[in-house]
């Protein structure tokens, strides 16, 4: 893992950085595990595969945002404790969900996708039905079943970010969403 240090004073310009970097795709040598930005600078972490030569990624990456001012240090990762998940909550329906991105993440083989639910509403999974020709997505969304808020009608909608991981990258197949009818 390396950690990638762009010096970038100007507030626009991090800005600008920042949204490229969401729809930057690496290749197959490397992928963008996390992205910071703070007042001055631009951190952005890689994970370079070994066969890769890593200051020719580190290169190419600032090639392509056109920044020419950047430090790169080795980083590893710290193993923290973890905490055991919650005790599931029942839930009595799911419901599809609308789904509004999708991203394919570098590797090919992670999709990131987006969700429109409910702000009570929590996703609860991610079905994928994959064939030589498509990859079809579709997002569950419940609540538990004593909440009240689910009886009601809800203007207001929330988005959540789900990442799911296929056998086999995307490639060339299309990618189709299942939405509530």
């Amino acid at each position: 893992m390396f950690r990638v240090t762009f010096l970038v004073e100007d507030p626009a310009e991090r800005q600008r950085l920042a949204t490229e970097l969401r729809a930057l795709s690496m290749g197959g040598d490397a992928r963008i595990v996390s992205a910071f930005a703070d007042a001055k600078t631009l951190e952005v972490f890689l994970d370079i595969a070994e066969s890769a030569v890593p200051r020719t990624v580190i290169d190419r990456l600032a090639q392509w945002l056109g920044v020419t001012e950047f430090e790169v240090t080795g980083a590893q990762a710290v193993p923290t404790e973890t905490v055991a998940s919650p005790p599931t909550i029942p839930r009595g329906r799911l419901r599809t969900a609308a789904i509004t991105q999708v991203r394919v993440h570098p590797d090919g083989c992670t999709l990131s996708v987006q969700a429109r639910h409910r702000p009570y509403e929590t996703v609860e999974r991610v079905e994928v039905e994959q064939t030589d020709d498509a990859v079809a997505l579709t997002v569950f969304v419940g609540s538990a079943d004593d909440d009240a808020r689910s009886r009601y009608v809800s203007l207001a909608v929330a988005f959540t970010w789900v990442d799911t991981f296929l056998d086999r990258p995307v490639g060339d197949r299309r990618i189709i969403r299942h939405d509530p009818e």
